[in-house]
Parts: C-alpha cells; structure tokens; sequence
C-alpha cells in the first residue's frame, strides 16, 4: 500500500530547465543564462540523487538570477519532498544521525509559498496545483489541499494525475475519519486537536484554546507558540493548570470515555514491570550517580512521563563492536528534577539494576524495551566458594579504602577537585553491589563499561577491579 503522500510524489518529477539559443528569445545576457541554466541543472541532478538540501540551494542560486516557473515548481517539490523524508525518518536514524535544520512543517511552507508564485503566474496547468496540494498535505490542511485539487481539475477535468491524488487524499483522510466517525456527535467539541482524542486533562491556554495537558507540553517542546493561532505562550509545566471546570464536564459527560483516555495515559506513563523507556547515551554501572542535562523534545517527552510514573529510565549506549544499541543496559532511578524555563530537564540520576533487552520499539520518538533482569550467578550460602568470595571483598574493601584516601590526598597536593566518598561505600556483605561501586573508582573505556555490565561472574569483577586500582596507586591509571 502507498503511504499518504506517495501518490502525490510518484505524480511529480523535477522538470528539465530548457535551453534558449536565440538571444531575444531569452531577455537576458547570454553569460548570464548559461549560469542559471547550469545552476538549474545541477539542482535537478542533485534532486534525483535525493540531494535535496543541494538541490534547494542551486534552484535558489537560479531563481535569484533569473525568477521562473519552472525553477519555482522544482523548487517546491523539493521542499515537500524533503518535509516528507523529514516526517517518515524514524527514531532509531535520529539516534544515529541526528539532524540539523529547520523542520518539516517549515519546509511544507516554503514549498506551499513556491507553489502559490507559480499559480499567480499560469494557473492553466495541473502541476502547481498537485504542488500546491502537495505541500498542504504534508501541513495536515486536508480540505483545503482537497479544495486545490478540485480548482486544478476545472482547469483540466480530463487530468488522470489530479483525479488519483483526489482520490488517494480522499482515501487516506476517510481512514481517519472514519475511525472517529462514531464519537463525533458526542464527543467533536471536547476533542484535542493535537491528538484528535478526548481532551484529557485539559488545560486552557491564555489565548483560549484547550489541549491535553500532555500534548500542549509535547508541542512546546518544538516552539512555544499555540498550535491553533501560534500565538506565543508563556508558560511551562508549573504555570501550566489543569481547567478544572472544563475536567469535570467531560468526566460527568463522557465516563467511559474519560476512563479509556485515563487507561491509555496510564499505560504510556507507567510502562509496566519488564518494560523500561531507554535513553541511549551512555553505558552506566549500578551504583553510578551522574548528572543529565534533557534537552531533545522526544526526550523531554519521556522525562515528563517519567516523573508521573515511577522516576526510572534505562540507560543504554551504541555498541562500538555493532554499531546498534546495545543488547545490556541499566535501570537508573532520578533522585532530582528540575524543569528549567526553556524547557530543558536537569537530572540526576542513579544506577539501580541491570538488563537485557528482550525486544525494543519506537513510541512518540523515543525507544522503548521489554526487558529481563540480570543478576549475578549466586553462590550457596556456607559454600567454600561463597567463603572465598567474602575474604575477597573484604580484602578489596581495605584497598579502595587505601585508595580513596591516597586519592584525596593527590587531589589536595594537586588543587583537583575530584571528589570521592567513602560514606557511599556498599558493605561486603553484598559482593554483586559492592563490586559495581568498585568498578565506578575506575576509569574504563565504553567498551570495557559494557563488558562489565554483561559480566555475571561477582568474584571476576572484584578481582579484575582490584587489579586496576593497585595499578591506579602505581601511576597507570589515576582517575
């Protein structure tokens, strides 16, 4: 099946710049035509290698020199071809290849404003038409993209191209429509108009329109301005009220309805026992505090539910040996939050417990994973081995205890500010936890931190830490 917009970019391909060999025909300097006619070529060989910030920026070059329809219209399809690559990237490409830029609303805009010069200058032709209904699909302005393709086929009522985009944007609105069809005589006036579901926890903004508390905030994560008027908003997370009011009638109302967006919110706020929202970072040890600066919207997004759930993320990192996210991660618990004026979060955030990820998806943006608990393999009670296992961390506790201090004093003698606290220190009595706050006095790579998070094997972790620490008071390895 052809995903929404696939018909409208099937129809329209960028057009060849034509060449003008007689000097009057072209109105302008001969040197000059040839620049914008290169230019144009190399904009349209760059769109199909889907080059297409490349692209935009020789159509531009060329419309500057010498303003026309054709350089206009390939310039349009480029922007919306562009919002819609924008769109259709997944979560797991922006963890690999973050982008910069403007997004693919923007893009949308710029492509509906190209089109519109195109219309004002010959609207006999079906394509800036298909353009101009191109750009407002990809801007959620179905009717009026449906309106643009209804103008187009008065022009030409015989255009196979406007009659199956007609038809494709017809049937792909209808879907959703048709889903909601229904609840629409109950429900139309208290729905969000950011998720098209019933207003849940509404808030009313200064300007006067009502969201779902959760959408508004998702929404600001990408600007702070109404969705509806775009008026700009002043408000955040603790200035942001709950319309009691407003709550009320629709819980008075509507209770089966309220009581499913209820179920639905929970869900997505306390994920479930074996299931854990992950951000990839980096590879953390149970008994490593560390301090986060949230500042990417699909991670404000997760941060928020969070904080309305049980405080607990997972934290995972890229596997240098695969290049994907790694298949172990750790459970962090958030001790301290505070949201910021601009929207970002600052954490600090403590290493729980380990786990290995079952199966992981996308969900808003963010990773989200089944998991199943990983322990060390334990050792009988009043075992030879589980004897041995004690003496050894006893005998590590007294060096990192010898550590620590020889470390204080380097800190002293140096003017560092490193800090290290003996307070924090596990007790022998529990080897698998001990042996993590061991391994964190060290400095390790990425890949040894994995290595060590995968290891199940408690007396092996203490003595491989031992190790380093007694070369870290030799010299090879200060932290």
């Amino acid at each position: 099946m052809t995903s929404p917009g696939g018909v409208f970019s099937a129809a329209l391909v960028a057009e060849d710049f034509p060449w003008v060999d007689m000097e009057e025909e072209m109105g302008m300097a001969p040197d000059m035509y040839r620049e914008v006619f290169d230019l144009a070529q190399r904009g349209t060989r760059a769109f199909r290698d889907r080059l297409f910030d490349e692209a935009i920026s020789c159509y531009t070059k060329a419309q500057n020199l010498r303003p026309d329809p054709i350089i206009l219209g390939n310039r349009s399809l480029t922007f919306c071809r562009l919002s819609q690559l924008l769109r259709e990237r997944s979560a797991a490409d922006s963890e690999y290849q973050p982008l910069n830029g403007l997004d693919p609303t923007t893009h949308a805009e710029l492509a509906l404003k190209d089109a519109e010069k195109i219309l004002s200058i010959n609207s006999n032709s079906p394509r800036p038409y298909i353009l101009k209904a191109y750009a407002l699909f990809l801007m959620e302005h179905y009717h009026e993209a449906r309106e643009t393709l209804l103008a187009g086929l008065q022009v030409d009522p015989l255009s196979h191209v406007l009659q199956t985009c007609l038809n494709d944007l017809d049937r792909n609105t209808n879907i959703a429509a048709g889903a909601r069809r229904a609840r629409l005589a109950r429900i139309d006036d208290f729905e969000c108009t950011l998720c098209f579901k019933l207003l849940y926890e509404p808030v009313t903004t200064p300007c006067g329109h009502s969201f779902c508390r959760s959408c508004l905030h998702q929404s600001m994560d990408h600007g702070n301005k109404c969705p509806m008027c775009r008026t700009v908003l002043f408000i955040g997370p603790r200035t942001c009220p709950i319309s009691v009011t407003l709550s009320n009638i629709i819980q008075r109302n509507f209770p089966e309805e309220y009581a499913e967006r209820r179920s639905e919110h929970e869900t997505m706020t306390y994920a479930g026992v074996d299931l854990m929202p992950l951000f990839v970072m980096d590879v953390v040890l149970p008994s490593q505090k560390m301090a986060l600066n949230i500042f990417e919207p699909r991670y404000r997004l997760m941060v928020r539910r969070i904080m309305e759930g049980n405080h607990r993320m997972g934290m995972v990192a890229i596997d240098s040996a695969t290049g994907t996210v790694a298949d172990c991660g750790c459970e962090v618990e958030i001790s301290e939050c505070e949201p910021l004026p601009d929207g970002r979060f600052y954490l600090e955030v403590e290493g729980t417990r380990r786990f290995r990820i079952v199966r992981s998806w996308d969900q808003d943006g963010y990773r989200v994973a089944e998991v199943e608990w990983l322990k060390d393999i334990p050792l009988p009670e009043g075992s030879q081995g589980r004897r041995e296992l004690m003496e050894l961390a006893n005998g590590a506790s007294e060096l990192a205890r010898a550590y620590i201090r020889h470390a204080r004093d380097t800190v002293r003698t140096a003017r560092r500010t490193r800090h290290l606290d003996l307070e924090g220190m596990p007790g022998p009595q529990d080897p698998e936890k001990f042996s993590f706050w061991l391994a964190n006095l060290i400095s390790l790579r990425p890949s040894d931190r994995l290595d060590t998070l995968r290891l199940r094997d408690t007396r092996e972790r203490i003595s491989s830490s031992i190790s380093l620490l007694r070369d870290s008071e030799q010299g090879c390895r200060i932290q």
